[in-house]
């Protein structure tokens, strides 16, 4: 008998085997049943960018700039020991059978009132504030749903460098020079504590690959420059929708969107192009907004601020292999009870990339 051939026979049925039960060799997810390998190993890098430029206006929340990256899958959080146990005592982010993606961030917001031209800024409007932090955050998600823990630290006022980054982009753009920055919100160290739960519901493929699906939310923010509790929702309709759970604006737990399973466009082996429309609305019950209410701990200018204050957006994306682009445009409802109009909009350009 040529044992050498039997041998190479059985070797070749095993491994035949193996590759085409497929369950044996790559993880999935245990609701949906999709193959998670490719989504797991895609660590993701996005830039943000909002300004009121987009709209034609120049006033209130006028800029913002964020850049972050989200890990690949890290199983156990990638820890050992005491790190472990500490991690692990975290609520919210241990799910079992979940993807663990760590996310870290930085970003500027800028903060001005209607009319820029005045040297000293009219003190019934909102203060120029600035707010520059970064962020880690803390990611664990199935197809179906995400929890999102976070903890932003960073500094409101003058060392935001918040007045020397919008007097050099007005400078090199020609823009009207503003002219009562020495009116800003005071220096203050700042911190939030920000959670924020995600469901994909409703995932349906209409026509082929055409689908629609829905992604609630609900969250809380604790700290001294924003604390309020948020609720909203995302529809997306479009083709071969991605599977993460939306488009985010550059707020507070927003550290960019990974792939959740491998039908995903930037991932998948079949499809690696999208085109979708969504809508979307966040609402917030505000208990403080420093930008607002003034600083915590030493006199300065504020306003009046309105406890309830709505987001409603729309917008487009497009997916080209690893690459993502959307582009939101904002309508927020009146912030303060002197603002005038009803609201005031401003756009938002996302650009990330899938590893």
């Amino acid at each position: 008998m040529n044992y050498r051939s039997v041998f190479l026979r059985a070797a070749a049925f095993a491994l035949s085997v193996g590759v085409g039960s497929g369950a044996m060799a790559q993880p999935t997810d245990a609701v949906t049943g999709n193959a998670t390998t490719r989504a797991r190993s895609a660590p993701v890098f996005t830039m943000y960018f909002e300004n009121d430029t987009f709209t034609g206006t120049d006033q209130h929340y006028t800029n913002g700039l964020k850049f972050s990256w989200l890990s690949a899958d890290l199983v156990d959080w990638g820890q050992t020991g005491w790190r472990e146990r500490v991690v692990a005592a975290v609520p919210f982010i241990n799910r079992s059978g979940g993807q663990k993606n760590i996310g870290f961030a930085f970003g500027q917001n800028i903060y001005t009132p209607r009319d820029i031209t005045r040297t000293n800024a009219d003190p019934a409007d909102r203060p120029y504030a600035g707010w520059s932090y970064g962020e880690l955050a803390f990611v664990s998600k199935t197809p179906a749903v995400s929890d999102t823990l976070s903890m932003q630290v960073g500094i409101v006022g003058p060392h935001s460098l918040a007045e020397d980054s919008q007097r050099l982009v007005h400078q090199w753009g020609g823009y009207e020079r503003p002219r009562g920055w020495d009116y800003q919100l005071r220096d203050e160290i700042g911190v939030n504590l920000v959670y924020e739960r995600r469901w994909r519901l409703y995932g349906r493929a209409l026509v082929q690959k055409l689908g629609i699906d829905l992604v609630p939310h609900m969250g809380v923010s604790l700290g001294n420059v924003q604390t309020y509790a948020n609720a909203g929702g995302t529809v997306r309709f479009g083709l071969n929708l991605p599977s993460d759970f939306g488009v985010q604006l550059a707020r507070p737990g927003s550290v960019g969107g990974s792939p959740a399973d491998d039908l995903d466009p930037r991932v998948a082996l079949d499809r690696n192009f999208s085109v979708f429309a969504f809508g979307a609305a966040d609402g917030r019950a505000i208990a403080r907004d420093i930008f607002l209410d003034g600083n915590t701990f030493r006199a300065s200018r504020s306003v009046t601020k309105e406890t309830f204050v709505a987001d409603l957006s729309t917008g487009v994306g497009v997916i080209a292999g690893r690459w993502q682009l959307t582009y939101t445009q904002v309508w927020r409802t009146r912030e303060f009870t002197a603002e005038r109009g009803r609201f005031t909009n401003f756009g938002s350009i996302t650009l990330s990339r899938a590893y």
